[in-house]
């Protein structure tokens, strides 16, 4: 319990650090994942996520991340993985060219059940390689180097069966910029509600809407509305 409350305070603590706040364009993004059990101990996944803006007008991003699970025991998991990252606008911010990003990632999840209540806490550290665009001299944009960042995030993750094919599924979770390995700065929260419907046995159907608070300057801060669906399938 006493992990539930500090996620909590942790993650709403976030929603009232917003300075001058700008409204940002409705996102629709679409996510498809997928897990495969090779034995009670290991499970590998990959996700897929087409994220686009002005409804689903414009191309946002483009992301695959797959990844392997290890059970340490049935309420905690670690896990390893890679993203691919290419971005090609966010919100009315337009970029000269795509921006690719690589990154790897750590995470530690913890899971709890209270009565019909599924909860579970994400712990998940980035080392992120991010393109850097430069003008070159015939004045077309190119990816010149890029530059090493590190981030962490925590997702509080609530879900609750209602009946036996419907479900709701609720997160919050909290983006960290570090140097180093040191809290530095906010960077963005994201909170979710959804429903889920149970297609088979191991895969189900989520649609849910996303507020994004998005840092975008020293000061100012984009809420972002996303309508989001989400296929999954455990194989």
């Amino acid at each position: 319990m006493k992990q539930i409350i500090g996620g909590i305070i942790l993650l709403f603590s976030v929603v009232d650090v917003c300075g001058q706040e700008v409204e940002g364009e409705l996102g629709g993004w679409f996510l498809i994942l997928n897990h495969y059990s090779i034995n009670e101990k290991w499970r590998v996944g990959n996700e897929l996520h087409v994220r686009r803006n002005y409804g689903i007008k414009e191309q946002e991003q483009f992301l695959i991340r797959p990844y392997i699970d290890y059970k340490l025991n049935e309420n905690a998991i670690l896990t390893a993985g890679y993203t691919y990252l290419k971005t090609s606008q966010v919100a009315q911010t337009q970029l000269p060219i795509a921006v690719p990003e690589n990154n790897v990632w750590e995470q530690l999840t913890l899971n709890q059940t209270y009565g019909k209540l599924m909860i579970s806490h994400r712990y998940r550290m980035e080392h992120r390689f991010i393109g850097m665009p430069e003008e070159d001299a015939q004045g077309d944009y190119v990816i010149d180097g890029h530059k090493f960042a590190n981030r962490f995030r925590y997702r509080l993750t609530v879900k609750r069966d209602l009946g036996d094919i419907w479900f709701a599924h609720l997160f919050n979770e909290v983006w960290i910029h570090q140097d180093g390995l040191k809290p530095s700065s906010f960077d963005r929260n994201w909170l979710y509600a959804g429903v889920g419907y149970r297609v088979a046995k191991t895969g189900n159907v989520q649609l849910g809407y996303m507020h994004q608070w998005v840092k975008s300057g020293s000061e100012n801060y984009m809420k972002r509305p996303t309508l989001q669906l989400t296929l999954q399938y455990d194989f």
